[in-house]
């Protein structure tokens, strides 16, 4: 597979195994985004993968030396006039993350540094995560909610199916990143990779298949109860954010996991245009401004 010259964001390299590596890596940006762009040369590259026969797996790598993807383009979404703009461009990575999930060869993600949002719910498209062994630690974690908004791009259903009931509400409720070994300890990572060892991920993967976890409705209920109990005790910033993410995961439980995903598009369409959340996003902006 060779790269077109408007192909950029994603390079591939397939080695002497049949292991595909794609190679994240935004021109211009010191971390990964995912913008139209980075899904429209994904989706291709993942069509490509599909019509050959020969490829053994895939892994996806960042090629910046900071971190994995730090999520979502924000300025895509401060971009957009209406809920339905936004939901368009959260509709079409949706698609392109859920092709990646259905890919009928090994997958995984090797990541390092910032993996947070919609950088999460690419590593969580594929079938592990490892961690590579770099000099920039592991932040892993789901922050949208501290934005005002929702994971739009499957973590709301992946996660539940990962983690325990507990452990995937503190990190969508929260939005608090964590670290490799709380990562490896939950299941969120699977395992640590040094450089020599990375290009056999997939094919570790092929021996060593991850089971999901069934989503047992009882343990959930009381879990969502507890969550929303201790919301109302101690308000978030944006309690919205929070109650559509618990409202979501019922109408998993309830209508399965392709209701929920197209209704956290919707959901988190509608939120991301409301004024406190661009101003939420302005202010982030202004943060990283600031000289330290």
């Amino acid at each position: 597979m060779s790269d077109g010259q408007s192909q950029t964001t994603w390079r591939s390299e397939t080695s002497s195994g049949d292991v595909t590596t794609l190679w994240f890596d935004c021109p211009g940006r010191s971390q990964n985004v995912l913008d139209a762009v980075a899904f429209d040369e994904l989706d291709q590259r993942l069509a490509e993968i599909e019509g050959d026969s020969s490829i053994r797996g895939v892994l996806i790598r960042s090629a910046k030396p900071a971190g994995f993807c730090a999520g979502a383009d924000l300025k895509t979404i401060q971009g957009c006039t209406s809920a339905g703009e936004l939901a368009a461009y959260f509709r079409r990575g949706l698609a392109v993350l859920d092709r990646l999930a259905r890919l009928n060869v090994p997958t995984a993600a090797i990541v390092h540094g910032v993996c947070l949002g919609g950088g999460l719910e690419l590593a969580l498209a594929c079938r592990c995560r490892a961690a590579l062994a770099s000099s920039a630690p592991l932040q892993i974690g789901s922050p949208e909610v501290q934005l005002g908004i929702l994971p739009a791009w499957g973590a709301i259903v992946r996660l539940t199916r990962l983690l325990a009931p507990r452990d995937a509400l503190n990190l969508l409720l929260t939005g608090n990143p964590i670290g490799f070994l709380q990562a490896k300890s939950q299941g969120l990572v699977d395992r640590l990779v040094s450089q020599d060892e990375q290009d056999r991920i997939a094919e570790i993967l092929q021996r060593e298949p991850r089971p999901g976890r069934p989503l047992d409705r009882a343990t959930w209920n009381d879990e969502l109860e507890f969550a929303a109990a201790k919301a109302e005790e101690q308000p978030a910033e944006f309690p919205e954010a929070q109650q559509e993410i618990m409202q979501l995961i019922e109408t998993d439980l309830t209508q399965g996991p392709e209701a929920a995903s197209a209704a956290a598009v919707e959901r988190c369409a509608e939120l991301g245009v409301r004024p406190a959340t661009q101003h939420a996003i302005a202010a982030f902006f202004q943060r990283r401004r600031r000289p330290s």
